[in-house]
């Protein structure tokens, strides 16, 4: 495990050293730096091949030799690659940050250079995607808004009786059932979008409008005709081709200007409507906020390709965040090794992966330094006494009081080491942002999950092989789960592992990884998360 952690770090300080200095005086800086490590895998800015960032959307991944392999790939375990053919997760990775540039690029510009495309303000490509209440309309009770300001409206829904609903935009994270509350005091929100592929998909499917699967009738309709489950949109074979079913989650932080920095972030103003049932003195509220971004999944739907058979059709997962979200706990586990043999820090199947200690100065969204010794990743707990389990404040901080007192502060850490390669893949491709002086540059790729054909490593790993890496959680949206397994009390901390559960109105056919389908039953939804203890 050291060699597999002084790798990543000696990787990603040699390729940071390399990129920032001019290219005719790179064989005169490397004389002096340490002696490289065994390979470094290299940025692919752009899905047609071109050298640099641009506004593509990749549909697949670029070569890969090791997908090759019918038997005996074994996934992330053990030591990192040494080489391009035993590099089979960064084709990954860079078809992960190619859809990140290319989803948010300036909508009204993609036909612009990078250097305008990732500067300008305005919404960018992936907002112009339908949002899941387009598609399956509004929670039953939404708080109406005057639209004196053109500004997009996140509603924060209800069943009227105090139950938060999936249909818009929400509070409670949708694999934890919990909220996150930031340094601030205020509740993280997310929203979720599908692209017009994934829309029309869902509209209907096979371009049967009567077996829509965006009402409880329609997908009852759906199975009859298709006993073998969804089947969405899959995407060519080769990068630039055609791109299949997108789905798109955000999360946001309310901004406070007199102690955040907005430029760090990329931005908007929204009008914040919340339900009255959900609002602690009973009234509906519509207020105009400044959110910045904190974290994105961004999914798409592989097809079965067989000039790689060790790839499964079950979806690319890509999650990226902000980098100042929150510090790398101090003895975090790793897809390579899990959490080593020290039981004392074997995280897995438990709530928290130990304490943090962040350099002095280091300013968090969701990890207050001076209150260090409260615990980390605490998992709200209600206060009682309300019929909604959160409830709002009706003014900042929202999440004042909502809370036991001993659960308000979630001091949240992130328990999975970034895999080497990917580390030094974020240092090139922030390093090419940051030239252009984007905004974009302060985000991060976590990890790449894809459905693999792995053969479980010899001696046995706690990380699942099912898919690789074994694990990967967005510390934005499945804060309290990041080291849960399929048999522990909450989770699992894994994409594939937790949307293997998702079917139609039924309970037992499948929705092909999509829990999106089960917003035509928010309630029934919401009832099979395994929630954070």
């Amino acid at each position: 495990m050291k060699h597999w952690t002084s790798l990543a770090l000696t990787s990603l300080a040699f390729a940071a050293v390399v990129l920032a200095v001019p290219p005719h005086r790179q064989a005169q800086a490397q004389q002096s730096q340490p002696a490289a490590p065994p390979y470094l895998p290299q940025a692919k800015f752009c899905a047609n091949g071109t050298g640099g960032l641009c506004s593509i959307v990749p549909a697949y991944i670029g070569p890969d030799q090791g997908l090759a392999q019918t038997q005996g790939y074994n996934g992330l375990y053990g030591q990192p690659p040494q080489n391009e053919k035993e590099d089979v997760q960064s084709p990954f990775d860079n078809m992960s940050w190619q859809m990140f540039v290319a989803l948010n690029w300036v909508a009204s510009g993609v036909k612009d250079p990078a250097a305008q495309g990732l500067t300008q303000p305005g919404r960018r490509v992936w907002q112009t995607y339908p949002t899941v209440s387009s598609l399956f309309g509004n929670a039953p009770v939404v708080a109406g808004c005057p639209q004196a300001l053109a500004l997009p409206i996140f509603h924060i829904g209800s069943n009227g009786k105090g139950q938060p609903m999936p249909n818009n935009e929400e509070y409670l994270q949708a694999a934890t059932n919990k909220p996150l509350i930031d340094i601030n005091g205020n509740w993280t929100l997310f929203e979720r979008r599908v692209n017009d592929i994934e829309a029309q998909y869902l509209r209907a499917p096979g371009g049967q409008k009567s077996q829509t699967l965006t009402t409880r009738a329609g997908q009852l309709e759906f199975i009859k005709n298709n006993p073998g489950g969804a089947a969405f949109t899959s995407s060519a074979t080769v990068p630039d081709g055609a791109n299949g079913s997108i789905e798109i989650k955000a999360s946001w932080r309310i901004l406070d200007p007199s102690k955040d920095d907005p430029s760090k972030f990329f931005t908007q103003n929204i009008l914040l409507a919340v339900s009255g049932d959900l609002v602690r003195d009973g009234r509906p509220f519509c207020r105009s906020e400044r959110v910045g971004l904190v974290g994105m999944h961004i999914l798409q739907r592989n097809p079965l390709d067989k000039t790689n058979p060790a790839l499964r059709p079950q979806w690319i997962w890509a999650t990226f965040e902000h980098v100042d979200n929150a510090p790398l706990a101090n003895a975090p586990c790793n897809v390579a090794d899990g959490c080593g043999t020290d039981k004392a820090t074997n995280w897995i199947n438990q709530p928290s992966c130990g304490p943090a200690s962040p350099a002095p100065g280091a300013h968090f969204s969701f990890f207050n330094p001076t209150t260090s010794g409260l615990g980390t990743n605490i998992s709200p707990q209600s206060p009682g006494g309300t019929k909604t389990a959160f409830p709002w404040n009706p003014r900042k901080p929202y999440a004042q009081g909502s809370t036991t007192s001993a659960t308000a502060q979630p001091q949240a850490v992130r328990c999975w080491r970034i895999y080497p390669t990917t580390e030094v893949l974020n240092a090139q491709w922030r390093m090419a942002l940051g030239s252009l002086k984007s905004v974009f540059q302060n985000y991060m790729l976590v990890g790449t999950q894809w459905g693999g054909n792995v053969e479980p490593p010899t001696p046995p790993n706690p990380v699942p092989s099912n898919a690789v890496p074994g694990m990967l959680s967005n510390m934005t949206l499945e804060t309290y789960i990041q080291n849960y397994l399929s048999n522990g009390a909450a989770g699992p901390g894994s994409c594939v592992s937790c949307h293997n559960f998702a079917t139609l109105v039924d309970g037992k056919t499948s929705a092909n990884f999509s829990f999106l389908p089960g917003i035509v039953e928010p309630a029934s939804l919401r009832a099979k998360i395994r929630t954070a203890p």
